[in-house]
Order: C-alpha cells, then sequence, then structure tokens
C-alpha cells in the first residue's frame, strides 16, 4: 500500500480550519464550527479515494504512466471537493444556515449566566429545550386572548345596556298607546246607540216647539 493510500486531512487544511475558529468570522462562532466540520468531514471522504483502486482499475494505464494516473487521481479529488463544496455552500445560502446559526449563537450567549456557570446547552430533549421559548410565545397568545375577551365584554355590556333602553322605550310606548285606546273607548261609550237616539228625540222636540 502506498503512502497515497494512507493520506489523511492535510496539515493546511486542518490549520486554516483553526484559523477561522480563531478569527470567527463573518457566520460567527456556531457557523465556524459547521465549517471545521464540513471541511474535515469532506477531508476524510477524500481520503478514501485511493491510488490502489486506480491501479487495480486502470492497470495498463498504471503500467504505461503512473504519474500521468496518480495526477489524474488529483485532479478528480480537487475538482469533486470543489464541486461537493460549491453545492454546500448553494444549499447553506438558501436556506440561510449562517444567519440562523448566528442568530442561536446570539440567544446561547445572551441567556449564559455571568455567574461563572456554564452557558446554556442543548439537553437533547425538544420538548425541554424549547420550554422558555414556548411559554413566552403562550404568554403572548394569552394576553391576546384577554384582550379579545375584554373587549367582548365590553361589548356585550353595551348590548345589554341599549336594549334595556329600548325595552323601557317599548314599554313607555305601550302605556301611550293604552291609554289613548281608553280615550277612544271611552268616547265610544258616550256615543253609543242610546245616547245618539235620545240626542235625535230632543232634537225634534225642539223643532216641534217652533
Amino acid at each position: 500500500m502506498s503512502a497515497a493510500d494512507n493520506a489523511t486531512p492535510s496539515s493546511t487544511a486542518i490549520s486554516s480550519v483553526k484559523d477561522i475558529t480563531a478569527n470567527n468570522g463573518p457566520e460567527g462562532r456556531l457557523g465556524t464550527y459547521f465549517k471545521n466540520a464540513v471541511s474535515q468531514t469532506l477531508e476524510k471522504f477524500l481520503s478514501y479515494i485511493k491510488f490502489s483502486l486506480f491501479k487495480t482499475n486502470f492497470p495498463k494505464i498504471c503500467e504505461e504512466n503512473e504519474g500521468h494516473l496518480r495526477n489524474v487521481r488529483e485532479q478528480l479529488k480537487s475538482q469533486l471537493k470543489e464541486n461537493i463544496l460549491k453545492d454546500i455552500d448553494n444549499l447553506c445560502a438558501d436556506t440561510k444556515l449562517y444567519p440562523s446559526l448566528k442568530l442561536l449563537d446570539d440567544i446561547v450567549t445572551k441567556h449564559s449566566t455571568k455567574n461563572g456557570e456554564d452557558s446554556w446547552r442543548p439537553s437533547g430533549n425538544p420538548e425541554e429545550d424549547t420550554r422558555d421559548h414556548i411559554y413566552h410565545l403562550k404568554q403572548k397568545h394569552k394576553k391576546c386572548l384577554e384582550f379579545v375577551l375584554e373587549t367582548m365584554v365590553a361589548e356585550n355590556e353595551l348590548l345589554e345596556k341599549s336594549a334595556n333602553e329600548n325595552h323601557a322605550d317599548i314599554l313607555a310606548l305601550k302605556k301611550e298607546v293604552d291609554a289613548l285606546n281608553q280615550e277612544i273607548n271611552n268616547e265610544f261609550e258616550i256615543l253609543n246607540d242610546d245616547s245618539i237616539a235620545r240626542l235625535s228625540k230632543d232634537i225634534k222636540a225642539e223643532f216641534a216647539k217652533q
């Protein structure tokens, strides 16, 4: 097995990742950790592209020009690495990964204690880790519901007051109608048949005297 078969992530790549981690670039601390993990994972993946595989699959080319075959292997690794990194960068840009990681890091930093205690770390239980965040959201939702309830109660009180006022007006109007009806009934009682007949008789008697 050749030295190329035992290739490990280059010291240059690792040192560059350490430099990025130390500088904490625009991606933020968690974004830098992510790039570090991607870089090491990619280097590990590319290390499996061994020259022995090329020798096994292209024995004639290896016999004729082993140096050319090694160059093909290096070109393949370089092109593959470039394409993978480009796809990962596009995926991170589409999903806005780095801004999200930066926001998460800011939240963790903001809630870290100042008494020398350990900063908050995920417990692995989503329900427990999101309890505080969900609590604040539910409190806001509760306040909204309380406001809606208060508004509905106030509107119901206004409607009840308006209904009571209308009921009083209706009762007053009914009282007036009843009084008017009573007056009309009294008039009809005065002008009944006997009264009209008596009035006619009196009128005729007056004409007879003349």
